[in-house]
This record gives structure tokens, C-alpha cells and sequence, in this order.
């Protein structure tokens, strides 16, 4: 499992505008590259870029992918891997 070009996106969701961690996933070696984000919405870019650094410096073995799946807008196939949209909350 694997994690590679995370970075911070701009979102439109629900009419709002937010900065969300989008990513690449890849489950094994003969997987495709799959779009995965952060449930985290944050009202500005700064916060998001603070919580970027803190991904990036975390395996992602380490990460809680209770909080991970695809984007809110994203169209899945059936050869996707992961199957559910990740269920977005704003930080406070």
C-alpha cells in the first residue's frame, strides 16, 4: 500500500468552497494508481497545507483509513479498488 503526490486541492462541496489532501493510492505493485483524499475540508489553504506536512511525514501504514476514500466528485469504475466515497466533515 502506498500513498504518492499527496497535495492540497481546492473543493467545491455542497456550494462551499474548501481545501481538501488529494492523493494517489495504489493497494499492491500490479494495482492501478488510484485517486484517494483526506475527509478534512479546511476553510483556508494554510491549515490544509499545515495538515499536509503532517501526512506526508506519516506512513501510510500509519494512516487511519477511516478517514480516507475517494473524492466527493469522483466516478467510480469497477476496477477501483476502493469502492466508497469518503464522507467529508469541515474542521473547525
Amino acid at each position: 500500500m502506498s500513498i504518492q503526490n499527496l497535495r492540497v486541492i481546492e473543493v467545491k462541496i455542497h456550494g462551499m468552497t474548501g481545501y481538501q489532501v488529494h492523493g494517489l493510492y495504489r493497494p499492491c505493485s500490479d494495482s492501478f494508481w488510484e485517486p484517494v483524499a483526506h475527509a478534512a475540508v479546511f476553510k483556508d489553504r494554510p491549515r490544509a497545507e499545515r495538515f499536509l506536512e503532517k501526512c506526508k511525514k506519516k506512513p501510510s501504514w500509519e494512516y487511519d483509513w477511516a478517514h480516507w476514500g475517494k473524492p466527493a466528485d469522483y466516478v467510480r469504475s469497477l476496477a477501483d479498488y476502493i469502492q466508497r466515497s469518503v464522507a467529508v466533515y469541515s474542521v473547525l
